[in-house]
């Protein structure tokens, strides 16, 4: 699959190089709307999976109302406290990007993959915002009221980076990670050069589909019905079609309230998807343990 992806993220590149700021932006919210949503669309299935898979009895009603709470939950913590919430929404969406990328690849302790995932996921988002910078800064006003210095960015940039290196050697030393580190350092390379030169929105989106979503959505495909082949791909879209229209209703319906300030869209667009982000990270962090 891996292949794949490079291909794929080259030929996002090229489009980058080929199409302006406000192309790249449409296609960046397109395809997150589109994917992105999507493989967070089923997660009330996953949620009675987990239950069944430990022999714990769990109505759909209840499963739905333990979704709600919290993705109100976060909602809530974001227009009560935003610096608090995105802050938590950064460490978790770090957190949940390691998580994908070495699933079942390691067998480190819980400490180690903890600061192995969270590390991978940061490098990530903050390579991101770091060649991003004014717009970053920008939004980040926009939601907490903070203005950040590129100095701060650039420390957790390169924290961030020297730490997964340090996780990465430590685990390969001791034979707890399934993984060629030239292959690893090879994908952050290519990574490196797509946030170097794409849009803010369009680099995130190909980071948050190619490598992240579809992956994910494979995985859950496979979790859910044994393999992932076309017939298993037309049953996970009709348990979560509801939910996924749902949410790009809900969301559509918010910019044409605020279709005259997009600023303000793009941090309305960071509370949905922090809303949803966070029950989906706790469905699939217990499937994982389980």
């Amino acid at each position: 699959m891996k292949n794949g992806i490079i291909v794929a993220t080259f030929f996002c590149l090229w489009i980058s190089t080929m199409f302006s700021a406000v192309v790249q932006q449409f296609l960046g919210y397109a395809l997150i709307l589109t994917v992105g949503v999507l493989h967070g669309a089923n997660d009330l299935t996953l949620i009675r999976f987990a239950a069944l898979k430990n022999a714990i009895p769990l109505r759909y009603s209840s499963a739905l109302l333990y979704y709600i709470a919290a993705v109100f939950g976060a909602l809530l913590l974001f227009f009560s406290y935003p610096p608090l919430a995105l802050l938590s929404f950064v460490l978790i969406s770090g957190y949940h990007f390691g998580e994908q990328h070495f699933k079942g690849r390691q067998l480190l302790s819980r400490f180690f993959k903890a600061v192995l995932f969270s590390s991978y996921g940061l490098l990530i988002l903050f390579m991101i915002f770091y060649f991003n910078i004014n717009k970053t800064i920008q939004i980040l006003h926009e939601i907490t009221g903070f203005r950040l210095t590129d100095t701060s960015l650039k420390f957790v940039l390169i924290l961030s980076l020297v730490v997964f290196t340090a996780v990465m050697f430590y685990a390969r030393l001791t034979k707890q990670l399934k993984a060629n580190l030239i292959e690893e350092f090879f994908y952050l390379l290519v990574l490196f050069v797509v946030f170097n030169v794409a849009d803010l929105l369009w680099g995130f989106a190909i980071y948050f589909i190619l490598w992240h979503s579809i992956p994910s959505l494979a995985d859950q495909i496979r979790l859910l019905y044994g393999k992932a082949g076309r017939s298993q791909l037309v049953a996970y879209l009709k348990s979560s079609w509801m939910y996924w229209l749902l949410s790009i209703l809900g969301l559509v319906v918010i910019y044409m309230i605020f279709q005259d300030n997009m600023d303000f869209f793009i941090s309305i667009m960071v509370y949905f998807l922090a809303a949803i982000t966070f029950p989906h990270v706790i469905v699939m962090s217990k499937l994982e343990e389980g």
